[in-house]
Parts: structure tokens; C-alpha cells; sequence
């Protein structure tokens, strides 16, 4: 028996709480739904039953987690708190669900990994070879989107990884960055677009086109709006807003319309002949890519392992680039492997 000063061990603290997983159930249905009966419905229960779960859990923390409005039940402060918390166990129990079930089928473990679409035609793609090479049994999936929808799946336990930016309105938010290279941005075009046979251009000369960029909001957008600021250009009149490459350079295809892509992209799509670059510069660069995770969470062994590809591939470009002059540098490849 310890002292009321000494330390609180995992089981006393569970036996504090004594949480209930329909009590876990309840606090998101009642998240969702903001009305005590549907929130009973949606977990197999009775109203009467989910009144008194949800008055036993409020007795033992001594604190209300509703408030009754004309609107509905609204969280207070602390209910917040617990729904953000339950929401992460049903998030890190479906996870172990499947990375058992992958277990189970023969697999080395799982990886959900999430990334922007500047990372996917060389670093992301690079490092999914070398990690594949040394851990061929580990199942991977794989999400492209914009960080401000990859940061917040991470927050919630939906991916172990992301490959990204970090939004400015996630600092703070006990998550690990691990900081890679930046790249320049490219504007880029049909081929035979009539600003390609430009032999040098202003973005002043550009104005006047329609754009096709990334969400407003994303740190993708951002980056490309304080580079328009830069070159006195306070705003892109004509925009269409859209975070998929296909959709981009579909719409390039069959139209005068110009975008702003990472350097990597542009360089990709332009070597197979789908987009051109124009002689425009950027007088800034991409924000530099992050290797962003949770503090909160400890590393399965393979996260740890594709996060050391990621970081020995970063210090490979970086050997590569110093020595060029020097000749060729063979790129090391990770052998931790899942045991």
C-alpha cells in the first residue's frame, strides 16, 4: 500500500476510473448524435441505461461532461477532453485489431503511412523500396492527401506516419517532427502551352491565367500564395481549388490553365511527357518536408524501421548532393529488419 503522496501505478489508476467500453461507446455516439436517446440507439442500449452510465462516469471524475441546450447535449470543457480520449481507444483498438489480424495471416506487422504528393515520386517512394527490401512481410497502405487532412488522421490514431507539413494550427499537439530537405516550386503547363516558348518569365506575366492549386487552408496553398506576395502579387484572381494530381493534370491537358507543384512532381509528370515546365521562378521554396509522429505512442518495430529508411535516405540525397563533384556515392540501404 503506498503512501497518498507516493506514486499512482497503472492499475489503481483504472481502478479510479473504472471506465466501461459502453461508457467509451456512449461519450462518442453522444459526440455525434448530441441527443441522449439517439445516442442509445446507436449503441444498443436503452435511454434509461445510458443515463445512468453517463451519470456513474460523471460521479467518479466530479465533473459534468454535458450540457442540456435547446440544441442538444453540448460537451463542456472536460466532456471534450474524455471524447477526445475514447475516441482514441476505439482508434488504437481497431489499429490492434488489424495489426493482428495481419499478424495472424503471416504478416510482419502494420504500417499505415500517410503523405503529401510532393514526397511520392522519389523520398516516399524510395524509401517504400529499401523498407520493402529488408521487411518484405510488413503490410503497408498507403494515404496522399494534404497534411492539414493527414495531421489530424495522425492525431487521431488512423495513421502511424505522416510523410508532410506541419499546419500551424497543430503545434502543440505532442507530436514529433523530424525535418527533411526543402525543394523548389515549379509552375507548370500543358506542353505546347503558349508561356513555355517564353524564353524568360515573370509570375506578373501569369496573372492573367486561370490557376488550378491546392486547397485554401492547406500549408501547400500557403507556401504558394506568400510566393505570389513576394513578387507583389496580393491575389490569383482566377483559382480552382483541388488536392488531386489527376484532376490537375487532366485539367492542364485540355486547357491554357497553370500549377504550382512541388519540383519532384514537376519533373516526374514532365518526363513522361504530360506537363511542361515554364521559366518562371518562385522566390520561395517549398517548407521543408517532416517525418511527423506521436509522442504519445511508442513506435511498433515497424515504424521504427521505416522511419530509419526515411532518415538514412534523407542523409543519402544529402551525401549525394555534397560529393557530386566527387563522383557517384552508393546509397546505403537500412537493414533493421522487423524481428
Amino acid at each position: 500500500m503506498h503512501s497518498a503522496k507516493g506514486p499512482i501505478y497503472p492499475e489503481d489508476k483504472f481502478r479510479q476510473l473504472r471506465l466501461k467500453s459502453q461508457q467509451i461507446l456512449l461519450l462518442t455516439a453522444l459526440e455525434e448524435h448530441r441527443n441522449l436517446r439517439r445516442a442509445a440507439a446507436a449503441i444498443h442500449t436503452t435511454q434509461p441505461a445510458a443515463t445512468a452510465s453517463l451519470q456513474q462516469l460523471e460521479a467518479r471524475l466530479g465533473v459534468a461532461l454535458f450540457e442540456r441546450h435547446p440544441r442538444g447535449m453540448v460537451p463542456t470543457v472536460f466532456g471534450a477532453a474524455m471524447i477526445r480520449y475514447a475516441r482514441g481507444v476505439l482508434h488504437d483498438f481497431d489499429h490492434a485489431t488489424q495489426e493482428i489480424a495481419a499478424l495472424a495471416s503471416g504478416a510482419a506487422g502494420l504500417l499505415r503511412i500517410g503523405s503529401v504528393m510532393g514526397a511520392v515520386p522519389t523520398i516516399l517512394t524510395d524509401a517504400l523500396n529499401r523498407f520493402h527490401a529488408s521487411n518484405p512481410m510488413v503490410r503497408l497502405t498507403l494515404l496522399v492527401e494534404t497534411s492539414d487532412l493527414l495531421v489530424p488522421a495522425l492525431i487521431r490514431g488512423e495513421l502511424d506516419i505522416v510523410l508532410g507539413r506541419l499546419p500551424d494550427s497543430f503545434y502543440g499537439h505532442n507530436l514529433r517532427i523530424d525535418s527533411l530537405e526543402g525543394e523548389p516550386m515549379c509552375v507548370i503547363g500543358r506542353p505546347g502551352h503558349p508561356m513555355v516558348r517564353k524564353r524568360r518569365l515573370l509570375i506578373a506575366d501569369l496573372l492573367g491565367c486561370r490557376w488550378i492549386l491546392h486547397p485554401d487552408g492547406s500549408p501547400m496553398r500557403r507556401r504558394i500564395e506568400q510566393a505570389f506576395q513576394a513578387a507583389g502579387i496580393v491575389a490569383i484572381p482566377d483559382i480552382l481549388e483541388t488536392a488531386s494530381i489527376l484532376a490537375t493534370t487532366s485539367l492542364l491537358a485540355k486547357t491554357d490553365a497553370l500549377s504550382v507543384v512541388p519540383a519532384h512532381v514537376a519533373q516526374h509528370y514532365a518526363g513522361y511527357g504530360m506537363v511542361a515546365i515554364l521559366p518562371v521562378s518562385l522566390p520561395i521554396d517549398m517548407a521543408k518536408l517532416g517525418i511527423i509522429t506521436r509522442n504519445d505512442r511508442t513506435m511498433s518495430p515497424a515504424l521504427a524501421a521505416f522511419t530509419d529508411t526515411l532518415m538514412q535516405g534523407d542523409v543519402d540525397k544529402k551525401l549525394h548532393q555534397g560529393e557530386a563533384s566527387m563522383g557517384a556515392l552508393t546509397g546505403r540501404t537500412s537493414d533493421r529488419k522487423i524481428r
